[in-house]
């Protein structure tokens, strides 16, 4: 119970002496975190979204709109990548801890290429407001990442 604590405030908290620099957070720190939670993200001061991360690698992305999307997360080396089954993509992103708390970035589209950056603004064990017409399942828990995470060099 100690070590959880501690790693929740370590994850909650900014870095001592961390002005101005980015941390990345290891993925298995970070879904300790965020597992059976939902996340709130904003960019830029504005609503961006909400992600409920379940078991096993099983989230919810929530949009701005409302829109639900079902999907897989899974780690690869310092990386979180997220497939929801609406096209070949795969998103990956770091975590990363700054003077503010947490954050995290997307992988541009080419090397120096900079991605989304959203900050993580709420942890609340509150499920999705999912539903409905507007409601998208696409992959379901049980089903490996597919298609395959691709590789890139940059891996």
């Amino acid at each position: 119970m100690k070590t959880r604590l501690a790693l929740l405030l370590a994850l909650a908290l900014p870095a001592a002496g961390a002005v101005g620099a980015d941390t990345i957070v290891p993925p298995d720190e970070f879904l300790a975190y965020a597992e059976g939670y939902t996340l709130t993200f904003e960019q830029d001061g504005e609503f961006a979204g909400a992600e409920r991360f379940g078991p096993d690698g099983a989230v919810t992305w929530q949009t701005p709109e409302g829109v639900c999307l079902d999907g897989l997360m899974r780690a690869y080396d310092e990386r979180l990548c997220f497939y929801y089954g609406v096209s070949d993509v795969v998103q990956c992103w770091h975590v990363l801890r700054d003077e503010q708390g947490l954050k995290v970035q997307s992988l541009g589209d080419g090397p120096g290429e900079p991605g989304l950056t959203y900050r993580i603004t709420g942890r609340s064990r509150q499920p999705l407001s999912c539903g409905g017409p507007e409601r998208e399942t696409r992959v379901g828990p049980d089903e490996p990442l597919s298609p395959p995470v691709p590789r890139p060099a940059r891996w």
